[in-house]
C-alpha cells in the first residue's frame, strides 16, 4: 500500500508520529507520505516535520500565505500524489482535509479517509467557511474517521453522516514513552518555568480559546488564592485567538501571582510530571472531539479534574478515576481543587485508576491495528 497524509495548524504530534511509527513498524506499506500544511508567517516549520522525518519518512511541509495559496497547495498536493503513486489519501484539520481530498480527487485517488478532529467546532463558532470545508471534506470522504463516542454521535445526528460510511478510533497511548522518564528530562522543563518547589501545581494543558473552559478554572483560583496561596495554576498550549480575553480576566481578578500563561511546551509528557492536578474542562459535551491531554494525563498517573467532555464522557468516573464537574461551574470547580488538595489519599486512588483506564481503552497498538484494518478493507488487500 502507498498512503499519504494530510494536516495542518499543527505543530507537534505525538499520535501522527506514534501512528506513523507503527505503520512503518508494521511492515504493510510501501511508502507512506505526509503532507503538513503550515502558516507561512510562522518563526518555523512545525515540530512534527522532524519528528517524521527522524523516523525516515518523506514529508512535504507546504506553506500557506495566503487565500491565493490555496491553489498552489492543491496543485503541489496532486504532484505529489502522482508521483509517489499514492493509493489511499488520509486527511484531518481544516486545510489538511480541504487541499488533501481535493488533489485526492483530482488525482484519482478512489479512497480517501479524513479524521475528524472537530466534530462540532463549525457550528460552535458559526463559522462559515469551516461548515464549507467539513461539508466537502465529508463529501469526498470514502470514509469519515471519528474519535469518540460523542463526536460519532454528533456526526450521525447534527451532520447526518451514513454510519456505513463512518469509522470510529480512538486515539492511542505509546505506553512505554510514559515510563522511567529521566530526571534531567523533568528538571529541564521545571527549570524552564521557574516553578517554586513549595507551590502546589495545577497544570492546564489548552489552547487558549474559551471553549476549553479557562475562564472556569481562572475564576476558581479567586478564594482558592486566599485560603491557599501556595497553590498556583499553570496553563499551558498554543497561542488561541481568545488569549486577550483570558488575560484581561487574569488581570482583572487580580490573579498574576497565582494564574501563569506559559505557551507550548516541546515535551508535554516530561511536563506532566511536574503537575499535582490536571485539569481539562470544555464547555460542553461536544466541542472536545476527543482530548489527547486527557489520556496524557491518565496515562501518567495524575489525579484529574474533568468535565465530561470528549474522551472524559466516555471513560471519567466521578470519584472512581477522576473528579467530574459539571460544564461552565466555577464553584464546583474550586470545590473540587480544595477536596484534591486536601486529601492525597484521595488524589492518589484517582491518578492509580486513571492509569489503568488508559491502558485498557486507549492502546496505540489497538489504534494502529485498526487502522491498517480499515485502510485494507478500503483497498481489499488480503492478509
Amino acid at each position: 500500500m502507498n498512503v499519504a497524509f494530510f494536516s495542518s495548524h499543527i505543530n507537534k504530534s505525538l499520535q501522527w508520529e506514534w501512528l506513523s511509527k507503527g505503520l512503518i513498524d508494521s511492515k504493510e506499506f510501501k511508502e507512506i507520505v505526509h503532507v503538513i500544511f503550515y502558516d507561512f508567517n510562522a518563526t518555523a516549520k512545525p515540530s512534527l516535520v522532524s519528528d517524521l522525518e527522524k523516523l525516515n519518512m518523506t514529508v512535504y511541509a507546504i506553506p500557506i500565505k495566503n487565500k491565493w495559496s490555496y491553489f498552489s497547495a492543491v496543485k503541489q498536493s496532486k504532484r505529489i500524489l502522482k508521483k509517489h503513486n499514492i493509493q489511499l489519501v488520509h486527511t484531518t484539520l481544516p486545510h489538511g482535509n480541504l487541499f488533501g481530498q481535493i488533489a485526492a480527487y483530482l488525482a484519482g485517488v478512489k479512497h480517501r479517509v479524513n479524521t475528524c478532529e472537530n466534530a462540532s467546532w463549525a457550528f460552535d463558532h458559526d463559522n462559515f467557511t469551516q461548515k464549507l470545508i467539513d461539508k466537502i471534506t465529508f463529501k469526498l470522504s470514502s470514509i469519515t474517521v471519528t474519535g469518540s463516542d460523542s463526536s460519532y454521535e454528533y456526526l450521525v445526528s447534527k451532520w447526518k453522516l451514513n454510519p456505513e460510511k463512518m469509522d470510529m478510533i480512538y486515539h492511542g497511548i505509546d505506553e512505554n514513552a510514559y515510563r522511567d522518564i529521566s530526571i534531567e528530562r523533568i528538571n529541564k522543563v521545571k527549570e524552564s518555568l521557574q516553578l517554586n518547589p513549595k507551590d502546589f501545581i495545577i497544570g492546564m494543558i489548552s489552547r487558549l480559546e474559551l471553549w476549553k473552559g479557562h475562564e472556569y478554572a481562572i475564576r476558581a483560583m479567586v478564594n482558592i488564592k486566599v485560603k491557599y496561596p501556595n497553590i498556583k495554576l499553570y496553563i499551558f498550549g498554543s497561542e488561541g485567538k481568545d488569549k486577550e480575553t483570558i488575560f484581561n480576566l487574569i488581570k482583572e481578578l487580580k490573579l498574576e501571582d497565582t494564574v501563569f500563561y506559559k505557551g507550548f511546551i516541546n515535551d508535554p509528557i516530561a511536563l506532566l510530571q511536574l503537575f499535582d492536578i490536571h485539569i481539562h474542562i470544555p464547555v460542553n459535551k461536544y466541542v472536545e472531539n476527543c482530548g489527547i491531554s486527557i489520556i496524557e494525563g491518565m496515562i501518567s498517573r495524575k489525579p484529574q479534574i474533568l468535565t465530561k467532555s470528549g474522551y472524559s464522557f466516555q471513560s471519567a468516573k466521578h470519584l472512581i478515576n477522576s473528579y467530574v464537574v459539571d460544564y461552565c461551574n466555577a464553584q464546583e470547580v474550586e470545590v473540587a481543587i480544595e477536596t484534591l488538595y486536601l486529601n492525597s489519599q484521595l488524589r492518589q486512588q484517582l491518578a492509580d485508576a486513571a492509569y489503568q483506564t488508559a491502558i485498557d481503552e486507549y492502546s496505540m497498538e489497538i489504534k494502529t491495528k485498526k487502522h491498517i484494518e480499515l485502510y485494507k478493507k478500503l483497498l481489499r488487500v488480503k492478509d
